[in-house]
């Protein structure tokens, strides 16, 4: 029966000055690299009111009623907001993700530029956010493989929360003690499938009043984020009160 000879061999090496090279493995070198990047709105040009609604150098269309349309889109860190800036004879409006560094904490006439408002009167970090109101419009990755989006911060609009205190023509009076606003963000999977993650936005007279995390590790790895809103005042068209959310400082997590 043969010995074991290693530690004879290596004293024998050791005496001639042979070299010994002994190899091992990291548990550091087997693990995915992981990239984190926080997509803060920061290099988007605004106009002079302070926001941008998308314009007319995205791709041109015409809806049913005449009125042109342009696909836009904002791009940072891996993630491409798309918004529909429609424009018309009667005037225009957009669908989407707006971005703004406006002051103003509350809304008043005229409605514009003041539905680019949040209740803070800031963004949670740098000097620019996102206003949400979307049709469909989603948040695209431009990964195919999809990205982890770890969280989001959050506030309230000035828009709905004047309608929420105050009332307004098409939502009625203000909030009483059983109504309620909701955002609900989709996160689609590559294989198509979802996952939900619910923001609330109000409830009674008690609405969010400054920027809050919310964690989206939930979704898990996703291709694609949408928005959408509910609450309590809806009437044969759907949501009464405006359906606006604001948003910053998304932190995205890619495996590279």
């Amino acid at each position: 029966m043969k010995k074991n000879n290693f530690w004879g061999w290596m004293m024998a090496a050791m005496l001639i000055g042979a070299p010994v090279v002994l190899s091992s493995c990291s548990k550091d070198d087997d693990e995915p690299k992981v990239e984190t990047t926080t997509v803060s709105f920061e290099n988007q040009s605004l106009n002079p009111d302070g926001y941008w609604n998308g314009d007319t150098n995205g791709t041109k269309s015409t809806d049913e009623w005449g009125g042109t349309v342009y696909a836009c889109t904002y791009k940072e860190g891996g993630l491409t907001f798309n918004t529909n800036l429609n424009v018309s004879d009667y005037g225009s409006y957009w669908m989407g993700y707006a971005i703004a560094n406006r002051t103003g904490k509350s809304m008043s006439d005229p409605y514009t530029p003041d539905q680019y408002n949040n209740v803070t009167g800031t963004a949670h970090t740098g000097s620019k956010y996102c206003i949400v109101q979307t049709y469909g419009e989603t948040i695209d990755v431009d990964d195919p493989k999809g990205v982890i989006i770890r969280s989001l911060w959050f506030t309230n609009s000035a828009y709905p929360a004047n309608s929420i205190l105050n009332g307004d023509s098409y939502s009625g009076g203000p909030f009483e003690a059983n109504d309620w606003l909701k955002c609900t963000i989709t996160g689609t999977h590559v294989d198509g499938t979802t996952s939900t993650v619910d923001i609330e936005l109000a409830k009674g007279l008690d609405y969010v009043k400054e920027w809050k995390q919310q964690s989206l590790a939930a979704l898990g790895t996703v291709t694609k984020l949408s928005f959408a809103f509910t609450g309590s005042r809806t009437g044969q068209y759907g949501l009464n009160t405006p359906a606006y959310i604001c948003i910053d400082d998304i932190e995205v997590e890619k495996v590279k």
